[in-house]
């Protein structure tokens, strides 16, 4: 594995270390740490300039690079050593379902959200 930087951006194939993210409304967008193949890397507009990754066991997911990604990759290196990314989807539920009593001993109401 080459060593990268933030002056050392990486490319499409490169293995880098990404770490594992979890979420309690939306398990299915679970993943785990590890190494992971680079599949596309883009230059974001801000201030300065940052680049973003995408890694192929993440679908969906972007990192920042330049200000975070670059600068953890000992660490992620040590956390994560041979072990591969990967996904880790829950069945995403609704918190409050029909039927639970909520404040005051209100029953829940479940209103759909059209998009």
């Amino acid at each position: 594995m080459r060593k990268h930087n933030t002056l050392n951006m990486p490319k499409i194939g490169d293995k880098i270390y990404v770490d594992s993210h979890f979420y309690i409304s939306e398990g299915s967008g679970d993943v785990t740490g590890g190494l992971a193949t680079v599949s596309r890397v883009c230059k974001g507009i801000s201030v300065t300039a940052v680049i973003f990754v995408e890694v192929k066991e993440h679908p969906g997911h972007s990192y920042n690079w330049t200000q975070f990604l670059s600068k953890t990759q000992d660490i992620l290196r040590k956390r994560y050593d041979k072990a591969v990314a990967g996904t880790d989807p829950d069945i995403d539920t609704m918190w409050i379902e029909p039927g639970d009593i909520i404040e005051g001993g209100v029953e829940a109401t479940i209103l759909e959200a059209c998009i």
